[in-house]
């Protein structure tokens, strides 16, 4: 009786290793996040760290701090990324303390993938209006020293919230083939 129930795991064991190592296989291709979504779209690379990733932009003059597209190196599209936060607070250094950090987000995760720069594509900043609720309920000490709920009216107060997302392409820049605009040498035969 022993040698059936060993059988038995053994088998079930087989077949659960069999779907948690196929599991993985149905998220190849796009990855998705708490703050946002990738989509590879070439050869992924072995891993980098944040610190070997460059910050590129085109078109020009997305964000200030971020140089423009003007590389005279060819590149490969590894991925397409976008990531977005948001900000309560409409204070310029909030937004772009929030910017900040969704550029770093990118940057890991595009070395996650080997790619040594990011192309930021597109910035937009959504402005919304939030409603927020209490309860109907709320805490009342009673001349007795208790303290008991009763029905309270709802209070509603509205809040403005800012909404940053970027779109960039996770590339792969090619320092060894440096583009001159010029063909390349013909080889000889």
């Amino acid at each position: 009786m022993k040698m059936k129930l060993k059988r038995k795991w053994c088998s079930n064991r087989w077949i659960v290793w069999g779907c948690v190592s196929i599991f993985p296989l149905f998220f190849l291709g796009c990855e998705t996040t708490n703050s946002g979504t990738t989509e590879v779209t070439g050869t992924m690379r072995e891993p980098l760290t944040e610190w070997d990733v460059e910050i590129y932009q085109n078109p020009h003059g997305l964000l200030s701090w971020v140089p423009d597209m003007e590389i005279q190196v060819k590149f490969e599209q590894v991925a397409k990324m976008e990531s977005s936060g948001t900000s309560s607070s409409s204070k310029p250094s909030a937004i772009e303390e929030k910017t900040y950090q969704i550029v770093a987000d990118l940057k890991k995760r595009a070395a996650r993938m080997g790619s040594n720069a990011i192309v930021i594509r597109e910035v937009r900043v959504n402005e919304d209006v939030v409603e927020h609720r209490s309860s109907g309920y709320e805490r009342v000490r009673f001349p007795d020293g208790s303290i008991r709920e009763v029905e309270a009216p709802v209070r509603v107060s509205y809040s403005r919230v800012y909404k940053v997302t970027i779109a960039a392409d996770s590339v792969f820049l090619d320092w060894n083939t440096v583009w001159t605009g010029e063909p390349p040498p013909a080889s000889g035969n």
